[in-house]
C-alpha cells in the first residue's frame, strides 16, 4: 500500500466514520421542526429499508485506529480523527478541539502524531492485505 492507496482509505474512513453515518438506522441527523421548514410543510416518507454495508474500506481503517489506541497510541489516534473528521477546519482549530479532548499538542506535535497514525494504519491495512 502507497501514500495515495492510504490517503484514499483515510477519506473514505471519514466520510464513513466522521458524521452522518447513523442517521438511516433510526438516529435522525434532523429533528422534525428543521424536515418541516425545508419541506415547507410537507414530511416525505422514510423511503423504506435501507441496508447497512458491514466490512467496508472505512471499517478496516476504524479497526486499526481502534487497535492503535488499544495499544496505548491514543494521542496518534486521536490526531488522526481530528485531522480526518475536521478536514476542512483550520489547523488552529483543530489544536483547539484536541486539547478540549485533554491533549494539548503545539503544530509539530501535531504532524508528528499525525505521521505516526499513517504509519500504524499503513502497516495494519498492509498486514490485514497479506492475510
Amino acid at each position: 500500500m502507497d501514500k495515495k492507496q492510504l490517503e484514499a482509505r483515510l477519506i473514505q474512513w471519514a466520510e464513513e466514520y466522521g458524521g452522518g453515518r447513523y442517521e438511516h438506522i433510526g438516529y435522525s441527523s434532523r429533528n422534525l421542526l428543521q424536515s418541516l421548514i425545508e419541506h415547507q410543510g410537507f414530511v416525505p416518507g422514510t423511503g423504506g429499508y435501507r441496508g447497512i454495508l458491514i466490512n467496508t474500506p472505512g471499517d478496516e481503517v476504524q479497526s486499526a485506529v481502534l487497535a492503535m489506541e488499544a495499544y496505548g497510541y491514543i494521542r496518534p489516534g486521536r490526531t488522526l480523527r481530528c485531522e480526518y473528521f475536521l478536514k476542512s477546519a483550520p489547523l488552529e482549530l483543530k489544536l483547539q478541539n484536541l486539547r478540549r479532548a485533554g491533549i494539548d499538542i503545539k503544530r509539530p506535535t501535531y504532524y508528528d502524531y499525525l505521521a505516526i497514525a499513517k504509519a500504524f494504519v499503513m502497516g495494519q491495512l498492509s498486514k490485514e492485505n497479506a492475510a
